[in-house]
């Protein structure tokens, strides 16, 4: 996905909102934004926001000399994930399909994103989600929820690799990968996570406190960026990438970086900018499992 002209305003708040949760005085604040304003008349429109985000975060890193900023806000992100896990997985083992339940959570953990929602009330968010889940899957599209074609594909593939997201969000992803594992005992799966501090997305010491290190092999991309572009991404990552027979993304910045792809991709996310909206012709907050063929 390329960058459009309404990202801009959204990379400035993204600065303030990270300026703000650091406790930055006014002159440190503007010191921020005057370069990230310096930086957006070299934006290339064909690089993905992702990309841009990568570009910003590195100068609030520089700026601050706090090399992983969200570092606390990742903590509580898992902690409170943690204390809900037991119910979300009990929800699936007493579901009608609890590798469709599995998929929906996964999918609905997604709204764990300081990105793209800098005012989130992580608390309230999930328990919206708990309450609310049959509200938000009502919004389904066929051509935006491809659970059949995904149920197959997990019953016959060798090999996953499932691309995360944010922390917290991956006590979701623990319970996908879990019921995975249970319809496809066989099934290799790596779990990969970004290669440097970005934002709240996942790093490996994220993964390895979900758990996901008793599923799964944890990776790393080998990049500092809010998504997966393969060309940065390292030589090791690139080699699993070209020997999965199934691929799974996590969120928008995978989607954003990604899409379109000639891999077999089902990217998992709630959409959470109305650029994205406008461009699959959905609506804000959908839920997508949408099938890249």
């Amino acid at each position: 996905m390329k960058t459009y002209l309404e990202c801009y305003p959204c990379f400035l708040n993204q600065s303030i909102a990270a300026c703000k949760m650091l406790h930055l005085s006014e002159n440190e604040c503007k010191t921020i934004l005057n370069k990230v304003a310096l930086l957006i008349p070299e934006i290339d429109t064909k690089a993905t926001p992702p990309e841009i985000g990568s570009l910003i975060h590195k100068i609030i890193r520089e700026e601050t000399s706090i090399q992983d900023p969200y570092k606390e806000i990742k903590r509580h992100s898992n902690q409170l994930a943690l204390k809900i896990y037991s119910h979300l997985k009990n929800r699936v083992i007493k579901s009608d399909d609890p590798l469709l339940t599995a998929v929906k959570l996964a999918i609905a953990g997604n709204i764990i994103d300081y990105g793209a929602i800098t005012n989130l009330d992580i608390e309230k968010e999930i328990a919206k989600i708990l309450q609310n889940e049959d509200e938000l899957i009502t919004k389904e599209k066929q051509q935006y929820f491809s659970y059949q074609p995904l149920k197959k594909s997990i019953e016959s593939a060798k090999t996953l690799l499932y691309l995360g997201d944010n922390a917290g969000e991956i006590i979701f992803d623990k319970i996908l990968l879990e019921e995975i594992k249970t319809q496809n005992p066989q099934i290799k799966i790596h779990f990969a996570v970004r290669g440097g501090p970005i934002i709240n997305d996942a790093l490996e010491e994220d993964a390895i406190t979900a758990g996901i290190h008793n599923i799964a092999e944890i990776i790393n991309n080998g990049a500092t960026i809010p998504g997966t572009i393969i060309d940065k991404c390292s030589e090791p990552f690139k080699k699993i990438w070209q020997n999965s027979n199934l691929i799974i993304s996590k969120g928008q910045g995978n989607f954003e970086s990604l899409h379109p792809s000639k891999a077999n991709i089902y990217y998992m996310l709630i959409v959470k900018c109305q650029v994205l909206a406008r461009d699959l012709g959905c609506s804000l907050r959908d839920i997508i499992l949408y099938h890249e063929k």
